[in-house]
Formats: structure tokens, sequence, C-alpha cells
């Protein structure tokens, strides 16, 4: 019989309610209301018994919603009730002004008494109704920092949380500690990922290509951007330890990406890209995944990559008249801030350029070559500073915490003095050069005419460090010469290069 059927009747109500019963003392809901179905027959023999069960759900948490206990709240308001029973006063109610403003309710509908089976009668006008319930929330609080120092403690030395992102399961040490074990298809889910990152792919198409593979989420969800974003960004897979939002200690599990890649993959999903209007008169900025407008015209050689042999201006791509057709060329465009000194077929030096990618990146020799890295010292410098960073906003965080470590201000200057030498680390890593990767060329190969435009640049830039075009010598044939057209490689010394290179 529910509340709904004896709106004109009054009625007992029982209240039942248990948070999650670790302890084992099998006082569920269900057990809650055989008793107090056996204390109702046996008090208030003949009237009506309605059940109100929240089950797992805390009274001493301002931020947990008990829908049971509002729909009892509603009840006593329209003065439905005529009796109310719980095991004990702690099961309706454990913080003290909600207790003192359900028991003024309660006195205004006549309810003047709850009825339990630990608490006897407890009278609700009396004092130590109120008496008991600031010593309940009291204990709550107590309960509370105990818990908070435990999780404290244990994030401290390592120990594993209790959620379980992609990547790993739950798993225990030998002395019985809590940590992570990697799964292995998930852990190579996340690396390859994160080469994927690294190598320009948007995090969309990243999420596409895991979704075509049959791989799912942690619990089963479908994998999105976001996900693949978190993958190769949290703390946890490069074997840090979380607690509160900080990094606070190395956790006791093994890393699925080294310290350098996860960087590596923060800064590159965190740093805007600059990207050119379709009007041609500025920048603005958008986020690094973010797909192109679809609208604007964009060529893969533009933005900076392909510059004048003469003026060395960066050359531009727009449609020109040529022989009734109207074609994309490349030019260095006065109206862009060239001079006007050079023009070529703009598809046919892309198709050329790409050629070449494709021809140098079969060779072992040319890979050995342009994997010199000459900035490879200071941005592991970089990478163990911002690490150091991350530890320190932990430290100032613990202290905040701690009652006269730090005062408002001193913790607010620490916190930006934090915040503007990240930034500044930031800044100087992205102006690096982008480290070479072991980048799955195969997969890039057979994958490019569905990349992004974005995508494709990100890849070229990995390899090629500039596009020049030079002016046509004279004589030459007028069809497309790709002589004029020189790729200078990144990174590339031509002291290693066999003698047929450019």
């Amino acid at each position: 019989m529910t509340s709904d059927d004896l709106s004109s009747t009054a009625y007992v109500a029982l209240y039942c309610r248990i948070s999650v019963d670790r302890a084992g003392r099998r006082e569920g809901v269900q057990a809650q209301e055989r008793w107090g179905r056996a204390y109702a027959a046996k008090t208030w023999p003949g009237v009506p018994v309605v059940v109100f069960a929240d089950n797992d759900l805390s009274a001493a948490a301002d931020d947990v919603v008990r829908p049971e206990y509002d729909r009892l709240c509603a009840a006593i308001g329209r003065g439905e009730i005529a009796h109310l029973w719980a095991v004990e006063q702690y099961r309706i109610e454990r913080r003290e002004i909600q207790w003192f403003e359900l028991a003024a309710m309660m006195d205004a509908a006549g309810v003047a008494e709850l009825h339990t089976d630990r608490d006897g009668i407890v009278r609700i006008r009396d004092e130590v109704a109120g008496i008991k319930a600031v010593l309940g929330a009291g204990e709550v609080r107590r309960l509370k920092k105990r818990v908070n120092d435990m999780l404290a403690e244990k994030a401290a030395l390592g120990e594993a949380p209790g959620s379980r992102p992609f990547g790993y399961r739950h798993a225990k040490k030998d002395d019985g500690a809590k940590t992570y074990a990697q799964v292995p298809e998930e852990a190579t889910a996340i690396r390859q990922a994160a080469e994927w990152v690294l190598s320009g792919w948007s995090l969309a198409n990243i999420a596409a290509k895991f979704r075509e593979q049959g791989l799912a989420g942690a619990h089963g969800g479908t994998i999105r951007a976001g996900a693949v974003r978190n993958w190769v960004t949290l703390p946890t897979v490069a074997g840090h330890r979380v607690y509160k939002g900080q990094i606070v200690a190395r956790g006791n599990w093994e890393p699925i990406l080294d310290e350098a890649t996860w960087q590596a993959c923060k800064l590159k999903l965190s740093q805007p890209r600059r990207v050119t209007r379709a009007d041609g008169k500025g920048t603005h900025l958008v986020s690094s995944d973010r797909k192109s407008n679809p609208t604007g015209r964009k060529y893969l050689l533009t933005g900076g990559l392909a510059v004048c042999g003469v003026c060395e201006h960066r050359l531009i791509g727009a449609l020109k008249q040529i022989k009734k057709r109207r074609v994309p060329y490349l030019s260095c465009h006065p109206n862009a801030g060239g001079r006007g000194c050079t023009g070529i077929l703009l598809e046919n030096t892309e198709k050329f350029v790409l050629d070449s990618l494709w021809e140098e990146l079969d060779k072992p020799e040319f890979l050995s070559a342009i994997e010199a890295d000459d900035y490879g010292a200071r941005r592991d410098e970089i990478t163990k500073e911002l690490d150091g960073l991350d530890r320190r906003r932990g430290e100032l965080a613990a202290m905040w915490a701690t009652p006269g470590m730090l005062t408002q201000t001193e913790w607010q200057e620490a916190r930006r003095a934090i915040g503007e030498s990240e930034q500044r680390l930031r800044v100087e890593y992205a102006a690096l050069p982008p480290k070479m990767i072991n980048v799955d060329i195969a997969g890039a190969r057979a994958a490019w005419p569905d990349m992004m435009l974005d995508e494709q640049r990100e890849f070229l830039r990995l390899f090629v460090e500039s596009v020049t075009v030079v002016r046509a010598l004279p004589g030459r044939p007028r069809v497309y010469d790709s002589e004029r057209v020189k790729i200078k490689w990144r990174n590339l010394r031509q002291a290693e290069l066999p003698p047929d290179q450019p």
C-alpha cells in the first residue's frame, strides 16, 4: 500500500535507510522493514503502514539526494502521517540543522514522537533529541576527518584509488595494498593513441579508428574524442597518484606512458593552434583538436610551409585563370605581403612533395638521419620542470589544508607563481621543433585520403621544414617543372645522407 492510496487516512510511516553495508551488519532496508512492521502491528494494530526506503544512501552528506526521505517530508507536510518509526534517530537524519528543521515540521503536523528500536521513543520537543542530533553531527565530522586522513595517507604512499581508469584493472600487492594492473589490450590502445596524437591526428579520428576496431571504453561505453584525450593526459597512465585534483606521489603501479610521452601529449593537446581566416586578413585561435572551418579553402602547403625562393615570403593558394580554366595556384601574392616573385601550379606541387616524402620514408637511411634531435636535452629539462611544478602544487595543497601553514594571500601568490612558470615553460616547449617519434608510416599512408587537412599538415611537418619555390629558368618548357621545388627536410644533416639525396 502506498501513501497515494491513503490520501484521506492517516498511517504509520516506516523510514528505512542504510548506507553501503561494508561491515556486513545485515541491517538492509528489507530487514528494517520487517522490524518496523512488527513494531507497528504491536503498537498501532489496525493502522495502515507505508514504507519509505532509501537504500545505499548516506544521511550525513549534503550532496546526497534521498528521494524517499523527500517524499516522507512531503507526506508529513500534508498531514498524512499519524506515527513515524525508524530503527534509530540517525537513520532519519545525522545533521543537526536538518534534524531541527524536520522536528519543526513534525511538530507542526502533530507528529510529536519518533518511535525507534534503539533509542526508544524520541519526543520531538525534548531537548535530548536535539542534543543527540548535535552529538551525531559531531561524530559525522570526526568520522569524515578520519576517513579523509586515511585517504590522504594512502594517496601519499602511492596506493591506487577506488576508480578504474581505462588501461587498468584493480589488483593487490603482496602486502595487501591496492594497486593497478595493466589490461594489455587497453594499454596498447593508449600507447597507440599517444603516438597518433603526437603525429597530428585529431582526437575525433583516433576515436573513430578505435570504434572501427571494436574497442569499448573502460566500462563498455562508446569511445569518443574526450575519452581519447583523457587516456593520454590522465596522470594515472604516467604512474602518478592524484588526490583531490593534485599529483601527490608516484603510484605503486607500472605506468603505461613514459613521462616524456605523457608530458608531450599534455602539451600537444593544451596549446592552441593558429589558423588563417578565410578572408586572409588575420588569425584566430582554435583548440588543438578542432576541425578547421570546412567552408574555407585550404591547401596542404599553405600556412607558411611553402615560401618564395626570391623574397622568402610565404606563398598563398588561390584560384587562377589559366587558359580558360580556373586552377589552384601557389603564388607570392602582393595582397598577402609578397612581391609577385614566383608562382606554380599548386596541386602538382603538393603531389610532388607528397610523392617525394613517401619515397624518402621508404629509405631506412632517411629515417636515421631525420631522427636527430638537437633540442632533446632542453625538451627533457622542460618536462622535468613541469613534473616538478605538479609536485609543488600537491605540496602547496597539503600546506593549505593544514591550519596555520599558509595565509590566503600566501597561498594565492604561490599558486600564481606556479601558474606563470608553467605557462612560460609551455610556451617555450611549443616553440621547439617537435620530437621525432615512432610514427606508423604505413598506417598514415593508408589513412591519408581520410585524414583532415590539419592532420595531413601535422604529419607533413614532422618531416618537412619548408618547401621553396624558385623562379622558372629561361628556356625551360612551360609545363610543370618539379625542379623548381626545393624540399628542406626537418633536422636533416647533409653529411649523413647518401650522395643521391637532395
